[in-house]
């Protein structure tokens, strides 16, 4: 029989230290002896102590960017805590002595740099008795430097934080709960191997190989920045990668690791630790919280409620007008197709002219009722339909993602200018890039009441109704009238993009200037087109077009260098758009030009997105070919090209079918999601599915995640195995003083690989229908208590 008499000693001092706490944990906190215990990141990302985990979550929402540096790894990571019970963690890890190959031609002196993902799941929620247990995976989705399953207890008694636990695998490797597996070989004959070609989900060995207990305590002092950190570790660095692979030793003088965290306010915290008995480490983290992100505005003050007493229904004379055909509708009225127009309308003008002569001659400038719609209620290019007996408002909203603010505001400035005897309904109908998307209709009596403050909680909600878009009533009476000029919009901003993690560099990117402009020959019919200046970037380090993997898809997406770095001024869009509703619920959209980047073609979508629902389906369907790099605006012609720097050949796509079927929804049992599944081909001919799930926090920042698996295998898709990536979208108003709907989106991808790749299309149909149940432009809801 093995000696198990380390393992005895280990076991019996935890448990001793745990008798003995047991009489204090009825004890609550006095909250005013010490400042607030908050959850601190270890290591390695996520809430824990150094090198080991607890059973803590962090608040809903929060974030945490954070970077730990020692003498054998630095980590770069990031949290998100999702859900109050479910954290992730991503990161990235440089081991400091190896190289990430031996092939210098391929990799240069980059370290070796490994890609891992983390998860933990709330079991048990903290109470007078109980402690909070959470169960978590480290490095499911890498090569398993760092894979371990955990489950920790943690308990608060004043101010300090005490945690015990048991690790698997890395958090467990000195097996002080196994050791007669512990004989076998360093790993406890855990299959320590990676699948395919790394990044596939190992979940065969949770759970197995190394066990053993860890604990630790965190103390908050009376010094509110700072708090002391001490734990038993649970690993003995035996099978670390420099040991296994480099032959580099990492001895361990000490089961104690000790460490102080000092926070500065709270955007950030320092991390200094002694580990191991002998290696300093040095962290940093910043953190916000997305649920409580907020930003004062500084919007056009709203109009206050003061509706003209007998005020008329006619117009300026100096303005233009016409009136609405209602048997061959404007352009506008072909637009929005929902209602068929009722018989009596075709009467409006006349009564409208009748209205006119039992009011005084009182004239409204309509123009001016048009330009605050935009400036104070956010409603662009705003067209006024007047008729007797209610008014029409056409236009995009473009500042508030509340529109209820959108709704009174736009309400009170027609209330304003109109009386209430004769016009009995405002009618806001919204659009998306000229195409109708939604119908407010407030009734202008009970808003009145919500307006002047009638009732206790008045709120504009009582006197509005949201339903399909109908037709534009009665005589458009604001100056519409445009030249060419006025057709077309143009915009500059910065651009920049980026990767993480690759062999030739562990961070490349470039920075330039986009310069993109449109012409609307129709509400249905735009000319649209993008021009990119690259400014600096360092793809120079990207020294092969064939990666050096044996793969031999064609290469869609991984001829990155020569599109970006060799083409310092790149035509990215120039195409054609046709945009309809062809029903209530569906939309269509028809493209054709230069796309993107790296392809042209033709392709179109439909959309089936009923108003309020969680559930819209669609269908998009390209033909396209792979653009030139060495040309402005030509195509490659042959599929079979050939590498010079490394004398391999290698194939592109000369044109192929590519589009999928997807599915949206937003489940109300998991409130504040969306969930979307899309299947169909992709850019290097494979089939299969992509998952997207995303969560929007109470500020409006969304976090997301996706996968995409086909019918490739590990070995055809090669290093990753499969698409993964991460992304964050945050509403612009978040940084800016005006209220606006726009976002800054930044992606994240471990490896960048041929399979899995889609096409990167200018408008997505869910994204221009998004009123219809708001995602992108969801109100935020930032007063909201976090848990």
């Amino acid at each position: 029989m093995k000696n198990s008499t380390p393992t005895l000693h280990a076991f019996g001092r935890l448990s001793a230290l745990s008798l003995a706490l047991l009489p204090l944990l009825h004890v609550n906190a006095d909250e005013f002896s010490y400042p607030t215990l908050l959850p601190s990141q270890s290591d390695f990302g996520g809430v824990g102590l150094m090198q080991m985990p607890t059973g803590r979550m962090a608040p809903e929402g929060e974030f945490n960017f954070a970077t730990t540096y020692n003498d054998d790894y630095q980590h770069f990571s990031a949290s998100v805590q999702l859900f109050p019970w479910f954290e992730t963690t991503i990161r990235y890890t440089l081991v400091q002595d190896l190289l990430y190959s031996s092939d210098p031609s391929f990799s240069g002196n980059t370290k070796y740099t490994d890609k891992g993902i983390d998860f933990k799941i709330r079991l048990l929620e903290e109470s007078n008795w109980l402690p909070e247990a959470s169960i978590g995976v480290r490095d499911f989705g890498g090569t398993g430097l760092f894979d371990g399953e955990f489950i920790a207890a943690t308990k608060r008694v004043g101010p300090l934080d005490f945690t015990l636990g048991i690790g698997w695998g890395y958090i467990g490797n000195s097996g002080n709960l196994t050791s007669d597996k512990k004989d076998l070989n360093y790993n406890c004959d855990r299959d320590t191997s990676y699948g395919g070609k790394g990044g596939t989900v190992d979940y065969q060995r949770w759970f197995k190989g190394c066990a053993a207990l860890f604990g630790g305590v965190e103390y908050q002092t009376p010094w509110e920045p700072l708090r002391l950190k001490v734990e038993y570790d649970g690993n003995d660095y035996q099978s670390d990668f420099p040991v296994v692979r480099g032959g580099i030793a990492m001895p361990q003088d000490s089961r104690f690791n000790y460490g102080m965290l000092y926070r500065f306010g709270d955007w950030g915290d320092l991390h200094l630790s002694y580990e191991r008995g002998n290696t300093w480490t040095l962290g940093f983290s910043l953190q916000t919280n997305f649920n409580t992100l907020s930003q004062i505005k500084r919007d056009p003050e709203a109009a206050k409620y003061k509706p003209l007493p007998a005020a008329p229904l006619t117009h300026s004379p100096t303005e233009t007008s016409r009136h609405a055909d209602t048997t061959k509708p404007s352009q506008d009225i072909e637009n929005i197709k929902a209602l068929s127009v009722k018989d009596d309308e075709a009467q409006g003008s006349d009564l409208l002219s009748a209205s006119y002569q039992t009011m005084p001659d009182i004239k409204v400038d309509w123009n001016k009722v048009a330009q605050d719609l935009q400036t104070i209620a956010g409603y662009a290019n705003a067209k006024i339909y007047l008729d007797n007996e209610s008014i029409t408002v056409v236009g995009e909203q473009t500042k508030f993602r509340d529109r209820n603010e959108a709704h009174k505001r736009a309400a009170t400035i027609l209330a304003n200018n109109t009386d209430a005897n004769f016009i009995k309904e405002y009618r806001l109908i919204e659009t998306r890039y000229s195409q109708p998307i939604t119908e407010t209709r407030i009734d202008a009596q009970k808003f009145a009441h919500v307006a002047s403050y009638g009732y206790l909680n008045a709120k504009v909600t009582d006197a509005t109704l949201v339903s399909i878009p109908s037709l534009p009533h009665g005589q458009l009476v604001n100056n519409t009238d445009k030249d060419w000029l006025d057709k077309l919009s143009f915009d500059v901003s910065p651009t920049m993009s980026q990767s993480f993690g690759g062999s030739e560099g562990f961070y490349m990117f470039s920075i330039g200037m986009t310069g993109s402009a449109s012409y609307r020959f129709t509400d249905n019919f735009e000319f649209s087109s993008s021009l990119y200046l690259n400014l600096y970037d360092n793809f120079d380090k990207f020294l092969y077009e064939v990666p050096p993997d044996g793969t031999d898809l064609k290469r869609v997406r991984t001829l990155v260098r020569q599109y970006i770095h060799d083409n310092p001024i790149r035509v990215n869009n120039l195409q054609l758009t046709w945009m309809d509703n062809l029903t209530d619920n569906i939309s269509f959209q028809a493209y054709g030009g230069y796309l993107e980047m790296m392809y042209g073609g033709v392709g179109t979508e439909v959309l089936y997105r009923p108003l309020n629902s969680q559930w819209a389906f669609g269908v998009d369907m390209n033909y396209v070919k792979q653009r030139d790099p060495d040309s402005m605006l030509g195509f490659f012609d042959d599929e079979h090209q050939f590498d010079s720097l490394t004398n391999r050949p290698y194939r592109v796509q000369t044109g192929t079918i590519t589009g999928h079927a997807s599915v949206y929804y937003q489940p109300d049992w998991l409130p504040n999601t969306l969930l979307r599944i899309s299947a169909g081909q992709y850019l290097a001919e494979d089939k299969g599915v992509t998952v997207d799930f995303s969560k929007q926090f109470d500020s409006g920042v969304i976090v997301g995640a996706f996968a995409t698996k086909t019918n490739l295998s590990a070995e055809e898709y090669g290093e990753g195995s499969f698409t993964k990536g991460f992304y964050v979208s945050v509403p612009f108003d978040l940084m800016t003083i005006k209220s606006t709907h726009s976002r800054a989106t930044i992606s994240w991808m471990p490896l960048t690989r041929d399979g899995g790749q889609t096409l990167g299309r200018k408008y997505s149909l869910y994204d221009v229908m998004d009123a219809r149940e708001p995602w992108f432009t969801r109100p935020s809801t930032e007063n909201q208590s976090v848990k």
